[in-house]
């Protein structure tokens, strides 16, 4: 009878004593702590194709920065500034609230996300944007639980993934400054 109780027991905590995953996530990103995650960015727009290898950095709500070698994305609120390396051009945007991007998601904008069967897979989170038409997935790792893929497709043969290689909560972190006599400034904040 021990035996059996022993087992229904671990029974019990392996099925429904499981950790959300992606709530795991979320309490991450909305500590205060700053969160580093090193990450490969992929693009497919029809038959263009754009990658990128850099760091994000999640500094808290609706703040965060994306630093590669060819470019920097500087989001403060609603303000978002693009630093191109390539071609030294700086770029202000303001962006409306009910916009949201694959950074934005990795940031932890979550208000305009619908997810749905999260119960019958504890590693991947399916979801949609519904005001967007937009849908993705979260993707964690079977053996750490941890963050490994976010996709976002943004429509027909417009797909968008971040592939997750490292996640780490830094202690300091200095928004990137830049000489602006040697960039061209575009503002369309309008």
């Amino acid at each position: 009878m021990r035996q059996f109780l022993l087992v229904w027991a671990i029974f019990v905590v392996l099925v429904f004593g499981e950790e959300n995953r992606l709530n795991d996530f979320y309490k991450l990103l909305n500590q205060d702590s700053i969160v580093k995650i090193d990450i490969n960015f992929f693009q497919k727009q029809f038959e263009n194709s754009f990658n990128s290898s850099g760091s994000f950095y999640s500094l808290n709500k609706n703040n965060y920065c994306y630093d590669s070698p060819l470019f920097k994305i500087i989001a403060q609120d609603s303000i978002v500034m693009t630093i191109n390396y390539e071609t030294n051009q700086v770029i202000y945007n303001s962006v409306d609230s009910r916009q949201v991007g694959i950074l934005d998601i990795l940031s932890g904008k979550n208000n305009f996300i619908d997810f749905k069967d999260e119960e019958k897979n504890n590693y991947i989170y399916n979801f949609n944007i519904n005001d967007l038409g937009y849908t993705g997935f979260f993707e964690f790792d079977r053996d750490t639980g941890m963050l490994k893929m976010i996709k976002l497709e943004i429509g027909d043969n417009q797909i968008i993934v971040i592939e997750i290689m490292a996640i780490n909560i830094i202690k300091d972190f200095s928004i990137p400054t830049f000489d602006k006599n040697i960039f061209e400034i575009i503002d369309l904040r309008g």
